[in-house]
């Protein structure tokens, strides 16, 4: 499939996947968690949609993602409804289509359903949409004080009258703007026919198909299968392929496109280029084909003596946990560095390599990604130093990169769960270990809660038993290594990891390990460097710092600014803007 094409418009950036049916459809995303889990599967609904016929644009809304950081429109009270509108005037324009579908997720389904009420639209998809903007609000604040021993922020963390949502943050503007909204108090739209994917035993989808077929509108319902495997957690998140075809087959079925629909179309001509007083953001595909995706973020003033290429951590896409990595790069270039964000091969906007495997994390194909992304980062700023950057498993590719591609002069690394990778690990099975703190950790080993669960069957004895020989058999194995050398799996691991280092330490590479205090990828140095990491004093071109307060995902806003301040430390000595 053709991959889509990345546009700026109104501050806001989209991607549209072209066709040249008269019938488009308009995807409206979810926020926050949700969204980082939805941006894989709204990619490839659109890549189907548009392989159909029918010309497809989704879009990030102000404040989000990849749009425009700050500025008047999002001190708007009625700034994401804007928005929508501005993307279906958008969609129009590009596509030239007579008619138009609307797809909304989440909070997308809310602004889905306010967008039909004002404008005419053939239909509308509910996929697990929100009705009631206020109600929705309460259940972000309750997830958030829910997820506090792995999240460390509280709903009122964000800016004033803002909200915070396990690192994600909203204006008070548009909190304002959201709580104003309710699907269940308006006239329902005036639609041919609407689609209502419902949620398992989520009885606010009910009420909606309900008042959706009081207004006089055709409304049919489907289940919204695979539903909490999908929205549990962006690096563990199923693809829901059952709900991507009912909502592709339905469209098809009841808005049929017409018969040269397959034909195809040129891509716009509309830049994705966001230019501001302090940086200037380019979106771009390269490679082949254009596969990957990326966003590089430049200084306005002067070109960039030193760039810096951000790895995905996990699965989430580009823009990174809670926006952070679209914060850091603008931050990063007003202050004269470039940095280049990019979706690794099977991550958000890009693809898979034909005949990939599902499981991209921990994969030496993802060597070969960012190889091609070095190769387009020196074709295109020609000899600026090249530094390399992500967190945890973006971490560990990171610093296998660096040792791998003598292009990388720098090797920038936080909360890496690992240094190296155990070819015998289970990957599915690894990346489901929590992401909590050492401290939790421990006080489990003493808590009466766990011999509850062991007496009362929850947790059962073969289970423990497996767990804790298996943890005695690590530990034996530790600890017998210097006898066994090759024969034992911790000396073989070691002797990676000390090979990485020495190649770094003899090309005189820096390398930074920073964590989270009390992260669990504490554990893989006390593996290889001791409990104090004193081992790492072999190594001159190797520093290692611990940000307080922060959580794995660096969810608090002052954890953020920490690492901040630490990555402009190191890419100082490279030097910034050239003047």
């Amino acid at each position: 499939m053709s991959v889509a094409c990345p546009i700026f418009f109104d501050g806001l950036a989209g991607m549209y996947h072209a066709a040249k049916g008269s019938t488009a459809v308009l995807m409206l995303s979810p926020w926050a968690y949700e969204e980082l889990c939805s941006r894989k599967t709204f990619r490839i609904m659109g890549e189907k949609l548009a392989e159909a016929g029918y010309p497809c644009l989704r879009f990030d809304f102000p404040g989000t993602c990849h749009s425009a950081l700050a500025s008047d429109a999002i001190r708007d009270i009625e700034a994401w409804q804007k928005a929508a509108e501005a993307a279906l005037d958008q969609l129009i324009t590009l596509s030239s289509a007579s008619r138009v579908i609307l797809i909304g997720q989440g909070l997308g389904g809310l602004f889905a359903g306010e967008l039909a009420r004002k404008r005419h639209v053939a239909g509308v998809v509910y996929l697990g949409g929100v009705s009631q903007g206020r109600a929705h609000l309460r259940e972000i604040a309750a997830w958030t004080a829910m997820t506090q021993p792995t999240f460390l922020v509280r709903s009122s963390d964000g800016p004033e009258g803002g909200m915070m949502a396990g690192g994600f943050v909203l204006s008070a503007e548009t909190l304002t703007e959201i709580k104003g909204l309710n699907l269940l108090k308006s006239e329902a739209p005036k639609v041919e026919r609407s689609l209502v994917v419902g949620r398992p035993g989520n009885p606010a989808d009910v009420k909606l198909a309900e008042h959706l077929a009081a207004g006089g509108g055709q409304v049919d319902l489907s289940a919204f299968e695979g539903y909490v495997d999908y929205i549990s957690n962006p690096t563990l998140s199923r693809l829901p392929t059952g709900p991507i075809k009912a909502v592709v087959s339905w469209i098809c079925e009841h808005f049929p496109q017409d018969a040269d629909a397959s034909a195809g179309t040129k891509l716009p001509d509309v830049p994705a280029v966001l230019e501001t007083p302090d940086y200037r953001e380019s979106q771009h595909r390269f490679g082949p084909g254009g596969m990957f995706f990326c966003v590089l973020t430049e200084p306005a003033s002067a070109p960039a003596r030193t760039a810096i290429l951000v790895l995905n951590a996990g699965y989430d896409h580009s823009c990174g946990w809670g926006r952070y990595t679209v914060d850091l790069a603008r931050e990063m270039a007003s202050r004269g560095y470039a940095v280049l964000r990019m979706d690794l091969a099977g991550i958000g906007e890009t693809p898979y390599w034909p005949g990939q495997g599902e499981q991209v994390l921990y994969s030496t194909r993802q060597s070969d990604d960012v190889r091609c992304a070095i190769d387009w980062m020196k074709e295109r700023l020609g000899d600026a130093h090249v530094l390399i950057s992500g967190r945890c498993s973006g971490a560990y590719q990171a610093f296998v990169s660096a040792g791998l591609d003598e292009r990388i002069e720098g090797a920038f690394l936080v909360n890496s769960r690992k240094l190296v990778w155990d070819p015998d690990e289970d990957v599915d099975q690894a990346i489901r270990e929590p992401i909590q703190t050492l401290d939790t950790y421990r006080s489990k080993m003493t808590d009466p809660k766990q011999f509850k669960r062991l007496l009362s069957g929850e947790l059962t004895v073969s289970t423990a038993v497996r767990k804790v020989t298996a943890a005695l058999a690590t530990a034996a194995d530790r600890k017998l290594s210097p006898l066994l050398g090759r024969l034992s799996r911790h000396h073989r691991l070691k002797s990676v990891v000390s090979a990485r280092l020495k190649t770094l330490a003899e090309r005189n590479v820096p390398v930074a390990l920073v964590y989270s205090e009390g992260d669990r990828g504490l554990l893989e140095i006390a593996d290889w460097f001791g409990p104090d990491a004193s081992g790492l004093s072999a190594y001159p071109n190797v520093t290692f710092s611990k940000v307080p307060e922060a959580d794995h995902n660096l969810s608090p806003l002052p954890a953020r600014a920490d690492v901040t301040e630490k990555l402009l430390e190191f890419a100082g000595r490279f030097g910034a803007a050239k003047r």
